[in-house]
């Protein structure tokens, strides 16, 4: 998907060299007509400023001559059109780079279901079998409780995110038989002897899970995990978006700070750019 940047960072500096303050914008959504001559030039006005720019055309997903940009929570993504919009983990071929290896398996072919999740069915272990069956009878009962399963600090370190749901993985003892997540094991998948992994639900602001390893008579201590979901578009963390995020989308732009990135690909860019004018004014 190609985008003209130039342009679209005219935009961000057009917003600031007028009057903005918070709230400016009013309106929850604005019809851009775009001309006829080369890429398509848009125009929004408003009471308070006016916005122009040139944007071309999004992989030819242009199907009529007028467009609508819609915000608030008349913003619609939709799973399956093969272009993986910022709530879904994988659409179509884009895996987000993913593997089977990236998931903790050893090998094979990692896929997308139609609810655009990672369908795992054709990796596999060296291992072979899971770790959570039922043991052969006879086996000596546990003295000691299984040790406090542990997250990945690749996902300990992101501290926020802007997704809805987030894949959880870590690993644990080799005694565990059962590993809760806020009290809830039905979700979690082992994906061999020692790792595991799920996917979570996040709510905006600060969400808290706590993760116990049982291995059938005794339960490990808690392990608490915690991870901020921000509003798309709030790059201060404050709950909304507003000039504020705005001016520091401007000065990260072309980084590769998670910052201002929505859409979590390691540029900030045109893209981040338009999903936040997609949720302007709004707050959680």
């Amino acid at each position: 998907m190609s985008y003209t940047k130039l342009p679209i960072l005219f935009v961000a500096i057009t917003l600031i060299a007028f009057p903005l303050g918070v709230g400016a914008i009013s309106s929850t959504s604005y019809q851009m007509d775009p001309t006829t001559f080369g890429a398509s030039a848009k125009s929004v006005t408003s009471t308070t400023y006016q916005m122009d720019a040139i944007v071309d055309v999004a992989g030819g997903r242009e199907t009529s001559s007028s467009f609508v940009l819609e915000t608030g929570g008349t913003s619609q993504y939709y799973c399956g059109d093969g272009f993986r919009d910022p709530t879904e983990t994988c659409d179509g071929t884009d895996l987000n780079s993913a593997t089977c290896a990236s998931q903790g398996f050893d090998s094979g072919t990692l896929s997308c279901s139609s609810s655009c999740a990672y369908v795992t069915s054709s990796c596999t272990t060296s291992s072979g079998g899971g770790g959570g069956g039922g043991g052969g009878g006879g086996a000596p009962a546990s003295t000691t409780a299984p040790e406090v399963p542990v997250v990945s600090d690749e996902i300990v370190d992101l501290e926020f995110t802007y997704k809805s749901s987030l894949l959880v993985y870590g690993t644990m003892d080799e005694d565990t038989e059962e590993l809760t997540v806020n009290n809830e094991s039905e979700d979690v998948e082992f994906v061999d002897e020692d790792s595991w992994q799920v996917s979570v639900s996040l709510a905006y602001g600060l969400n808290s899970f706590e993760l116990v390893a049982s291995d059938g008579s005794k339960s490990s201590d808690a392990t608490v995990y915690e991870i901020y979901r921000r509003l798309i578009g709030d790059v201060k963390q404050d709950d909304a978006v507003n000039d504020y995020d705005l001016s520091k989308l401007v000065k990260l732009w072309g980084d590769d700070s998670r910052e201002a990135d929505f859409n979590e690909d390691g540029t900030v860019n045109d893209y981040d750019f338009s999903m936040m004018v997609a949720r302007w004014g709004t707050s959680v």
